[in-house]
């Protein structure tokens, strides 16, 4: 079965294949918190790159944990936390009080450091109200929440659409990953993943979307793909 077919997982039941310098943007948040947890648990060594370092608390302490501090909207310190890294990952998301662009500018900022220290694997999150031409055509409850999210959230959406196009526009072996509802459930490990037929029943707990973008990384399955990632 090929990633657009929509592909039934279990994640995080492998052996990593090797250790990677991983940089996490958004690393204190919701989703960045596991992300990081899981990344060490796995052997890597993550750069954490944090507004508020304190947020991290005892992981602080880790020995495969390096945190380096600063803002996403400033270039030069997105730049420090990028070089040397194997890969790159971004689990921003739109706080309250963000900047309207978030997305793109730090996307921006993360892409041109990349360039500058020879960083190619990239994986970004953006949620799957950013539809592409390769999605199946929406349910019915599919197309009142995409039309809630313009409504409600339209500038929130249209970031996450350029900031997707900026990054779909570069040579990098970037992966888009589009969750849906997230909650704070538990890890399963089961998902289904790929261009898939979403509606407002489909949710997806931080921990799985933690474990499944961090598979991501450590394979070559979603290169240039932009999954929608749910649990069935």
């Amino acid at each position: 079965m090929t990633p657009s077919d929509g592909t039934l997982m279990v994640i995080g039941s492998r052996d990593v294949l090797g250790a990677v310098r991983i940089t996490i943007l958004g690393s204190t948040g919701r989703t960045g918190l596991p992300l990081v947890d899981r990344a060490l648990d796995a052997g890597h060594d993550v750069v954490a790159f944090a507004r508020t370092p304190s947020k991290l608390g005892d992981r602080r302490d880790h020995e495969r944990l390096t945190v380096v501090a600063g803002d996403v909207t400033d270039a030069d310190a997105v730049a420090e936390a990028v070089a040397g890294a194997d890969a790159v990952v971004s689990v921003l998301g739109h706080a309250e009080g963000a900047p309207d662009d978030l997305l793109t500018v730090a996307g921006d900022h993360a892409i041109a450091a990349m360039r500058d220290h020879g960083v190619d694997r990239y994986v970004t999150l953006v949620g799957a109200g950013v539809r592409t031409t390769r999605d199946p055509g929406q349910s019915l409850g599919g197309r009142v929440m995409n039309a809630a999210l313009r409504l409600f959230a339209g500038t929130v959406l249209e970031d996450a659409r350029r900031h997707v196009d900026h990054v779909t526009d570069t040579d990098l072996d970037w992966t888009v990953v589009r969750p849906p509802r997230l909650t704070e459930g538990p890890y399963t490990g089961e998902i289904e993943a790929g261009y898939l037929r979403l509606g407002v029943g489909d949710s997806l707990s931080r921990e799985n979307l933690a474990a499944f973008v961090l598979s991501c990384v450590e394979d070559d399955e979603w290169v240039r793909e932009l999954p929608m990632v749910t649990e069935r």
